[in-house]
């Protein structure tokens, strides 16, 4: 139940009752999937099926690169399939049930295929990378991993607003001309250049709203949903923006890029540390071992999960940081808190979660602490 005392009078409290719905079927399909792929893996180590299509396979396939090529289509083709369902009640069956999504189910499922082939070809990728290394590197492979799939996030960071993205959205040059004067207005205030000021229409599939400075060096672009140029007012879509602005005027990109990556090579050095234990339980010798990774990829996302907490109180810290920052860019703290409000409101979101729930998975301050912190700039 919502603690109606605590409620600031802008935060619509039937709103939040079914904001505690929604977020609870989402949280239901996503333990339900999580549990699914986890029996899935431990029935290939169990039963030993993983180990036996790799000793199948290797009798007709004389590469490395082409049997690991081979494992992972597998393993991803199956396990995709097995998840579909639970894809399809969280992105389409739920989302339709709150009245977010505007797609109808052909169009959820070619975005669905789209989503299932850049996933495998950056998996396979990252795939490859891991059973290539592991085998010429059998002391520093967690080490020199980290190092790549370091790099290999900038390198997304850099392809994701050019390649990924207009695969399923489609971008235009801003056409409200006193809108980009205002937001030309604001970069310069911040002292930032900008390539470029689009409108992305998530219309196409959602009504949520959203905006966004994204990309690295030559891909740097500003993103408008035109959601939110429709449904909010310019003085809140600037504090939108702002907000975004101070994001790249401090670099917090790449501070996070950076945090982040310290945090996958402590990762990957304590998997390296606690691997020949649990690999010896199920009978493998080797790290290398391509039929070890479900094994792999059940160790790994155990650890992903333990340091969640701290990946997002990194991300609150420039959360609270952009905040602050997109006050003094725009000296409205009223249309910053409105903002908020309304996201919350239409959105669905939680103003007031438990703390440790805010603790271990919230990437933003709640709503209700950005409204806290908005009034009392406001008294400042």
């Amino acid at each position: 139940m919502v603690r109606i005392e605590k409620v600031h009078p802008l935060i619509d409290i039937e709103r939040q009752r079914i904001a505690r719905r929604y977020r609870s079927d989402n949280r239901k399909v996503g333990i339900l999937s999580l549990v699914i792929a986890a029996i899935f893996l431990l029935i290939l180590l169990q039963f030993d099926i993983s180990r036996q299509f790799v000793e199948f396979s290797s009798q007709y396939v004389g590469s490395r690169i082409l049997l690991i090529l081979i494992y992972f289509s597998a393993l991803y083709i199956v396990y995709s399939l097995l998840t579909l369902p639970f894809a399809y009640v969280e992105g389409y069956s739920i989302e339709h049930k709150y009245g977010f999504s505007t797609q109808n189910r052909r169009d959820w499922f070619l975005d669905w295929l789209k989503s299932f082939v850049v996933t495998y070809v950056i998996g396979l990728i990252v795939f490859e990378l891991i059973y290539l290394i592991m085998p010429v590197a059998p002391t520093l492979w967690w080490l020199w991993l980290s190092l790549i799939m370091v790099g290999f996030s900038v390198v997304l960071a850099n392809l994701f607003p050019v390649v990924i993205l207009p695969l399923f959205y489609k971008s235009t040059p801003l056409d409200d001309d006193e809108l980009k004067e205002r937001i030309t207005g604001l970069c310069d205030k911040a002292h930032i250049r900008i390539r470029g000021i689009f409108s992305i229409n998530l219309s196409s599939k959602t009504t949520k709203a959203n905006a966004a400075v994204t990309g690295l060096g030559n891909t740097k672009r500003i993103l408008l949903g035109d959601t939110l140029i429709a449904k909010y007012t310019t003085s809140e879509t600037l504090s939108a923006l702002a907000h975004e602005i101070v994001h790249y005027r401090e670099h917090h990109t790449w501070w996070l890029i950076l945090w982040q990556s310290m945090i996958t090579i402590f990762m990957f050095y304590l998997f390296h540390r606690i691997q020949p234990f649990v690999y010896d339980w199920f009978g493998f010798e080797h790290v290398s071992d391509i039929a070890a990774f479900p094994l792999f990829a059940l160790l790994f996302t155990a650890l992903s999960y333990l340091f969640r907490p701290l990946g997002s109180a990194l991300s609150r810290f420039y959360e609270r940081r952009a905040d602050k920052g997109a006050l003094q860019l725009t000296e409205n703290p009223a249309a910053f808190l409105h903002l908020i409000a309304k996201l919350c409101n239409e959105q669905l979101s939680i103003a007031y979660p438990s703390a440790i729930v805010e603790w271990y998975k919230y990437s933003h301050p709640s709503p209700g602490k950005r409204i806290a912190f908005a009034e009392t700039w406001k008294q400042i």
